[in-house]
């Protein structure tokens, strides 16, 4: 199977979610590739997460997960489809 990583793209999701950070941004560009993938994953299925640090609402930085929640479609996710525990919703 050959990559479908394309560093274009991989830098135009952190010019278009970077606000996020650079962690979030990147992983909804690879929830994307896997989720276009009808070999990888069923038809919405599938959680991906990552492990980032952001900051909270006092400006402080705290470690945080971020976890694509069940029932989007991994094909077209979004940051929207994130939630951070203990944050407000990405």
């Amino acid at each position: 199977m050959q990559s479908a990583w394309i560093d274009r793209d991989a830098d135009e999701a952190v010019a278009r979610y970077g606000n996020l950070g650079r962690d979030v941004a990147l992983r909804v560009y690879t929830t994307r590739l896997l989720g276009q993938d009808p070999r990888l994953v069923l038809h919405g299925g599938g959680n991906t997460s990552v492990k980032t640090e952001l900051a909270d609402l006092n400006g402080d930085a705290v470690e945080v997960l971020c976890v694509k929640g069940s029932g989007w479609d991994m094909g077209r996710s979004s940051p929207a489809a994130c939630r951070r525990c203990g944050l407000p919703r990405c």
